[in-house]
C-alpha cells in the first residue's frame, strides 16, 4: 500500500571529525545484501546512514555526534521468499548513547549470536536479551503444557512449577539488571519488560483476562528518553492486539479497541509530552485500520490531551468524520482519459464506485489485476454500478503508459498532485488503494480495502 513514508534522510553522508562509528562483524552475510542503519523515534524509522562501508563480512556506519541518542536499528538484509512468507528484514538493534560501537554476530540468529566487542551500553543489554531469549524459549515450550494439558496429572503440576519458577527469574534478572544499571539507557529499556504472572491454574480465558488487566501495570510511562526507542510504541501496539479478536468483525474489534484505549490512556496522564506521542501513534494505526469508530472516540475524549499538535489532528479526525460510511462524497468534474468532463453527481447510475490509485503501489496493481475478474462475474453490471478510477500518479504520463496496458471497462481519470491535490485533501487520502461505494444520493455506502472486501459489498446490494 503507498503511504506516506517515515524514513527521512538526516544526514549527509560525507564524514566530519568527532563522529562515532558502527563497527558490526557479520558471518554469513549474503554478498548482495544491501545495509542500511535507522534510528527509531516513537514508532517511526529516519535514516543515519545508507551506505556502510563494507571490507568482506565487516560494515562501518558513520553516527553524527549531534544525533539524539536511542535505539538504532540496522538492516542486514531480506530473507530468502519474503515477499511470500510476510517476513522481516533481517536486523540487529544497538543502543547508542555516545559511544563507539563494535558487534560481532551471524546473519542466521544477530541477536541471539551477537557478541559486543565495544560499547558498555550493548554490553548490558545484550547480555539481558540472550537470558531472556533463553527464558522465553523455556516459558513458551512449557505454556502449551500449562494451557492444552490435562489439570491434576503429574506431569502438568510439575511444568506448572517450572513455569511459576521461571517467570520467577526472569523477574528476578530484570530487577536485578536494572538495579544495577538504572542510570544507562539499557537499564531503563531493560526495567519495562516485566510481564504479568500467569502461573496458577486457571482457564486459558482466565490465563488471557489476567495479562491484559495487569499488562500495563508493568509499564513507566514517565521516561520520555524511551520515545527514542521502540518500548512504548511496542507495549501500547501488543496492548491493543490483546483486545482484538481473528476472528470478530471490524466492529466487534472497534468496540474492544475503545475498551482498550480507556484503560491505557488515563494512565498517559502522568507524562503530558509522552501521552502527546503516543496518541499520535495511535492516530496513525487505528487510521491504516480503518477504524473509524476509534477515531471518533479519541478526538471526541481525549484529543484535547495533545497539546500543541491538538489542532492538526483535530483536521485529520475531522476529514476522517467526513468520509465516513453515511456521509455525502465531496462533488468534482474531472478530465477522463479522452479529455472528457466527468461530474460525480451528474450521472444515470444507481451506484458509483470511486477507486484512487497510483501506479507504483503495488496493492493498487494487485487490485486492479482482480478487477477484469470480478468485473466478468456481473455484480457490476447486476447492480448497475459504475466504476471511476482516478490516478494520483505525480507524473501523467506513467498514468497514461499503465493505463493502455490495462484496459478496462471504467472511467479512467487522472489527478495532479498525488496526496496533496486539493480533491485528495477533501477526500482525506492518505493511502492507495482507497475505494468509496456511493449510493443514488452520493452518500458513502462502504469503504472496502480488498477485492474481497469489494465483491462482499457489491453482493450485498441485493
Amino acid at each position: 500500500m503507498l503511504k506516506y513514508l517515515f524514513i527521512v534522510l538526516l544526514f549527509p553522508l560525507c564524514s566530519y571529525a568527532g563522529d562515532y562509528q558502527l563497527k558490526l562483524h557479520i558471518t554469513h552475510l549474503p554478498e548482495d545484501a544491501t545495509p542500511m542503519l535507522l534510528r527509531v523515534y516513537n514508532g517511526n524509522t529516519f535514516i543515519v546512514d545508507s551506505i556502510a562501508v563494507r571490507d568482506s563480512s565487516t560494515l562501518t556506519f558513520r553516527i553524527p555526534s549531534h544525533t539524539p541518542h536511542g535505539l538504532f536499528r540496522t538492516i542486514l538484509g531480506i530473507p530468502p521468499y519474503a515477499q511470500f512468507t510476510n517476513s522481516q528484514p533481517v536486523s540487529l538493534d544497538v543502543l547508542f548513547t555516545g559511544e563507539n560501537i563494535e558487534i560481532s554476530a551471524d546473519y542466521q540468529n544477530p541477536a541471539g549470536t551477537a557478541k559486543v566487542l565495544e560499547s558498555e551500553e550493548n554490553r548490558i543489554y545484550y547480555d539481558f536479551i540472550q537470558k531472556d531469549l533463553l527464558f522465553f524459549k523455556k516459558l513458551g515450550l512449557l505454556e502449551q503444557t500449562v494451557m492444552n494439558y490435562p489439570e491434576h496429572d503429574g506431569f502438568y503440576l510439575k511444568s506448572l512449577e517450572f513455569y511459576r519458577k521461571f517467570q520467577q527469574e526472569r523477574s528476578k534478572l530484570i530487577d536485578k539488571t536494572y538495579a544495577s544499571h538504572r542510570n544507562t539507557l539499557a537499564g531503563r529499556i531493560i526495567k519495562n519488560q516485566k510481564l504479568p504472572f500467569t502461573a496458577d491454574q486457571m482457564t486459558n480465558a482466565e490465563r488471557d483476562s489476567i495479562f491484559r488487566t495487569r499488562f500495563l501495570d508493568q509499564i513507566d510511562f514517565n521516561d520520555t528518553t524511551l520515545l527514542y526507542t521502540n518500548v512504548y510504541t511496542d507495549k501500547v501496539f501488543q496492548y491493543i492486539q490483546m483486545h482484538m479478536k481473528r476472528e470478530a468483525g471490524l466492529r466487534e474489534n472497534e468496540a474492544n479497541c475503545i475498551r482498550a484505549l480507556d484503560r491505557l490512556i488515563p494512565r498517559l496522564e502522568i507524562n503530558p509530552a509522552i501521552q502527546q506521542h503516543l496518541l499520535q501513534f495511535l492516530i496513525n494505526g487505528f487510521e491504516s485500520m480503518q477504524m473509524e469508530e476509534v477515531l471518533a472516540h479519541i478526538s471526541a475524549n481525549y484529543i484535547q490531551q495533545c497539546g500543541s499538535s491538538r489542532e492538526l489532528i483535530q483536521r485529520r479526525l475531522e476529514g476522517y468524520r467526513k468520509m465516513a460510511v453515511g456521509q455525502k462524497v465531496p462533488d468534482f468534474t474531472i478530465l477522463d482519459i479522452n479529455n472528457n468532463p466527468v461530474n460525480l453527481y451528474s450521472r444515470m447510475e444507481p451506484y458509483q464506485l470511486i477507486l484512487f490509485w497510483h501506479t507504483g503501489c503495488g496493492h493498487c496493481q494487485a487490485l486492479l489485476e482482480k478487477l477484469p475478474e470480478l468485473i466478468q462475474k456481473g455484480l457490476f453490471q447486476k447492480h448497475q454500478v459504475k466504476i471511476i478510477g482516478i490516478s494520483i500518479d505525480e507524473n501523467k504520463e506513467e498514468w497514461l503508459k499503465y493505463s493502455a496496458t490495462r484496459p478496462l471497462d471504467w472511467v479512467n481519470t487522472h489527478i495532479e498532485g498525488s496526496f496533496e491535490n486539493p480533491l485528495a485533501e477533501e477526500y482525506n487520502l492518505f493511502a492507495t488503494p482507497t475505494m468509496f461505494l456511493i449510493d443514488e444520493n452520493d452518500h458513502i455506502i462502504a469503504k472496502p480495502t480488498t477485492i474481497t472486501e469489494l465483491e462482499n459489498d457489491l453482493s450485498s446490494l441485493d
